[in-house]
């Protein structure tokens, strides 16, 4: 992301970006491929140190959205601790880590304490870090006054428009393909699980002249995995092997 809006002063997230987009489009290269790498780390973060390990190994840079602190049911979880060195040192090398907004959550579901939550949350992570992006987590919601409301639904502080962006889920920046593992343990949708196939079905599709999105959340992958956790996706060869590899 930090590519994209290096020499842009587009902050029209409601509008997806549209001066990044059509300054990209002049400039772009007819015969490269594009790819934007994302991780949300949800839980087990050390399972994403792993994953940037092994893409500073190959040179890739990555975005990285971490929480200030997860939910639970039981208030913030004491094991969701994020090695701060490790990720100033992954940002020192061209990673960008950003805010995974989880405030509505962390708020009660209360919507105004949300707001102070997202604003003590950027705080408290741009004393460590150098915050320019946000995306909101999926995760739980609650209903208020009838309507069902989730993370996405806060909005960003007053203060942060401007210096921040909001780069995926309800709002972000515009792509020719899109790619995530979301809902990868749960569906029980075969074409779906198909679908799922991050080389065949996304990778080897992708064209040149092309701008692209992949989603990967690292505590879903790996030696770590329970790969018979979903019994449909547990009989493709290419998520047996595509575990086994990594």
């Amino acid at each position: 992301y930090k590519d994209l809006f290096e020499k842009s002063d587009d902050f029209n997230y409601k509008e997806f970006y549209p001066l990044e987009y059509h300054k990209w489009m002049r400039n772009k290269s007819s015969t490269d491929i594009y790819l934007i790498i994302q991780h949300d780390v949800d839980n087990h973060p050390i399972f994403t140190q792993r994953m940037v390990a092994m893409e500073q190994v190959y040179n890739i840079k990555s975005n990285i959205f971490i929480f200030r602190d997860r939910y639970t049911a039981k208030g913030p979880d004491p094991s969701y601790k994020i090695d701060h060195d490790f990720f100033v040192k992954a940002q020192h090398s061209g990673f960008v880590i950003g805010y995974h907004q989880n405030a509505f959550a962390l708020a009660d579901f209360d919507m105004k304490r949300a707001v102070e939550r997202y604003r003590s949350d950027m705080v408290y992570l741009r004393s460590i870090y150098d915050i320019g992006f946000v995306v909101p987590h999926g995760g739980a919601g609650s209903e208020v006054d009838g309507k069902i409301f989730y993370n996405v639904d806060v909005p960003m502080p007053s203060e942060f428009e401007g210096n921040l962006r909001w780069v995926f889920n309800r709002y972000g920046v515009r792509f020719n393909k899109r790619w995530s593992d979301g809902g990868l343990r749960k569906t029980r949708d075969l074409k779906r699980i198909r679908d799922f196939d991050l080389v065949r079905q996304f990778l080897h599709k992708l064209e040149p002249g092309s701008r692209n999105f992949c989603l990967v959340h690292p505590q879903r992958w790996g030696y770590n995995v329970d790969v018979s956790q979903n019994p449909l996706l547990a009989k493709e060869k290419w998520y047996v092997a595509l575990c086994a590899a990594n």
